[in-house]
């Protein structure tokens, strides 16, 4: 293998974790072929899984003319601030993980955890047709990866290892990218730790989103891009390859970013032999990691290669500019959400005003999903980006550069590289700017996770910037920039390290105590079906699902393994009658109207059932003024 001495500890290990998101895509849509999506047909195709890994790290061991850093030198390095900073957030993630029983986030257990349980039961994937569409049309390649933890552990207590080891790759792999876009080496050495330090990625790390674990397959492909260019080398083409591959399996909303990406390969792709039979032989895979299996999917049952013609989550705007504007309006909102902010609600109160102006509501008819500039009294990982800290360095950095002068470095690292690497991070704006436009979301924020790096390049690529973050006065920033995402990390009550609510019962003061109630509220969403879960008998095998719109079944899979969930009235609109032999039930009024179109005593007159227990449902994901609703549990028959 040519350069073995210069391939870098980083992209070996990244390389095995390519190699296993890869191996975990190819057995979701291969075993689903055969119906052999479960525990059994993973052990099957583990043998491809080691190899693969033994052939990486066997042909990528290093030499020994591979230098190595003094321990004291290395001790120097990690015990300052920001390195520091970077461990303290990883290793309090872990013990926020680690410490709350069930790992909660609104997307993964309304649709990421239960299509999941429901392909792993069914022993392949299929389109189940459910009320909310997601489950179906939504990319796989998070999941593909849950379903063998899953499997293994009968548990979701350790899938956010699927995001935190990542966390752990990104740092080198940031300081790679940025060397081989140009940036100088102190720049590059300050961002590996500071950008992991992101809401969107230190919040993210110990949950169960899918946004933040993507941006390793950016930082591999320009890693592995880099070596290729300059060794010629087939492999780290391929890995560059399958991580773009990957990066368009993991969301849709990463397919504007072909466009860097392709610029970054291009001189790879030009320098080596196509026709290469490990090549070639890599293009099925790569077919299988990308979008392409969903979006045939997609098209087959939806004629939309997206799946979602009706566009049921208002995320196709209906104006681009106007959607360009409202959504740079939320980064902006990202930017200004203190990490804990008490008193917001009457900043939303000053500010309601304005979020009725024409201007506003222009917005909002662009963008369905925007509701103007709100903030809450915490940051939150579902909506967080950047966040406080690395958005107000960006913007300190921008403003600084403007009171210092540029150092002339003649011909510079800049100048030696291939001009399509010195046009892909600006490109990387009109990737962002399509993004914009094309996006409706609530949280385009959390969902240009995947953007930042190449847009940060393009910002330290500046002159008058990179002279200004030589000056101390930067590294003071960006070490107060990296320490803001700790306390939220401490304090969230999606998985909190600190025990508010045992706090409360120790010192009963008025406002621990009200802190108290909203996280007893979050603790409860964890398992908010249990009650009803309690209720079933022990030999039920069996349970019908008839909840509404945004509804879960999560919680009534568990145990898991021993259970298996049951959608009523599904597909959408046939009103398919009860499946035969169907004891019990769990559902509510609202759902079943939405599924049969029928009242809840009507429809159990029609169908025999009887309620025997119910309880009340908290439908809001804040406890400032609940919403409850009322849950059933029913038996069929006698």
């Amino acid at each position: 293998m040519p350069s073995n001495n210069h391939m870098p500890a980083v992209l070996r290990l990244t390389g095995c974790w390519l190699i296993w998101a890869a191996w975990c895509a190819v057995c979701g849509w291969g075993l689903s072929v055969f119906s052999r999506l479960d525990g059994w047909g993973h052990l099957a195709m583990l043998p491809v899984l080691l190899v693969a890994i033994f052939w990486w790290l066997k042909a990528s061991e290093p030499g020994r003319s591979t230098s190595s850093f003094p321990p004291a030198r290395l001790r120097r390095r990690w015990l300052r601030p920001l390195p520091l900073i970077y461990l303290t957030v990883i290793g309090l993630s872990l013990a926020a993980a680690l410490m709350n029983e069930h790992p909660w986030s609104f997307d993964a257990i309304t649709y990421r955890m239960p299509r999941t349980l429901y392909w792993w039961t069914a022993h392949h994937w299929y389109w189940i047709g459910t009320l909310d569409h997601r489950l179906d049309f939504s990319s796989t390649g998070f999941e593909w990866q849950m379903l063998p933890v899953m499997e293994l552990t009968k548990s979701d207590r350790f899938i956010f290892l699927l995001s935190w080891l990542p966390i752990l790759l990104m740092p080198g792999l940031v300081f790679l990218a940025f060397r081989t876009l140009g940036v100088n080496g102190r720049s590059a050495r300050r961002w590996m730790w500071l950008l992991p330090t992101g809401f969107c990625y230190a919040l993210q790390c110990s949950g169960l989103q899918n946004d933040g674990y993507s941006v390793d397959y950016v930082l591999a492909a320009i890693a592995f891009g880099g070596i290729a260019c300059r060794s010629r080398h087939a492999a780290s083409l391929g890995f560059a390859l399958l991580a773009v591959s990957l990066l368009t399996g993991a969301k849709l909303s990463n397919l504007p970013l072909l466009l860097p990406l392709g610029l970054i390969l291009l001189p790879a792709l030009a320098s080596i032999r196509l026709a290469n039979w490990k090549i070639l032989l890599l293009l099925p895979l790569l077919a299988a990691c990308s979008f392409l299996p969903l979006a045939f999917e997609c098209w087959k049952h939806t004629r939309d290669w997206a799946g979602d013609p009706g566009d049921q989550w208002n995320i196709h705007p209906t104006n681009p500019v106007g959607a360009v504007l409202a959504n740079v309006c939320e980064l902006a909102d990202d930017v200004m959400q203190l990490p804990v902010f008490p008193g917001s609600n009457h900043v939303n109160d000053l500010l309601a005003p304005f979020n009725n102006s024409a201007f506003m509501l222009w917005l909002q008819r662009s963008h369905l999903s925007f509701n103007g500039l709100h903030f809450g009294e915490m940051a939150y990982e579902g909506s967080a980006g950047l966040g406080t800290g690395i958005g107000l360095y960006a913007i300190i950095l921008l403003v600084g550069s403007c009171f210092v002068k540029a150092q002339a470095r003649p011909g510079g690292n800049l100048a030696a590289l291939p001009l399509a690497w010195r046009l892909a991070p600006w490109f990387a704006w009109i990737s962002f700017l399509v993004l914009l436009g094309k996006l409706g979301s609530a949280h385009t924020a959390r969902n240009a996770a995947t953007y930042y790096p190449l847009l940060f390049i393009s910002l330290l690529l500046l002159p008058r910037v990179a002279a200004f973050e030589r000056r101390k006065i930067a590294g003071v920033f960006a070490g107060v920039a990296a320490m803001m995402v700790i306390i939220v990390i401490l304090v969230t009550p999606a998985r909190p390290v600190i025990p508010v609510e045992r706090l409360a019962q120790w010192f009963p003061r008025p406002a621990l105590k009200s802190a108290a109630e909203k996280y007893h509220f979050w603790s409860n969403l964890r398992d908010d079906l249990a009650p009803i879960r309690s209720q079933l008998p022990a030999g039920v095998k069996v349970v019908g699902f008839g909840g509404g719109f945004r509804d879960t079944p999560y919680g009534l899979w568990r145990p898991w393994g021993s259970r298996v969930i049951v959608e009523l009235g599904v597909p959408e609109g046939s009103k398919a009658p009860l499946p035969p032999g169907l004891a019990y039930a769990v559902l509510d009024a609202r759902g079943i109207f939405q599924r049969y179109g029928m009242k809840l005593d009507d429809w159990l007159a029609l169908n025999h059932g009887k309620i025997i227990f119910e309880m009340q449902r908290n439908t809001v994901l804040t406890s400032r003024e609940p919403v409850y609703e009322t849950w059933y549990l029913v038996r069929f028959g006698d």
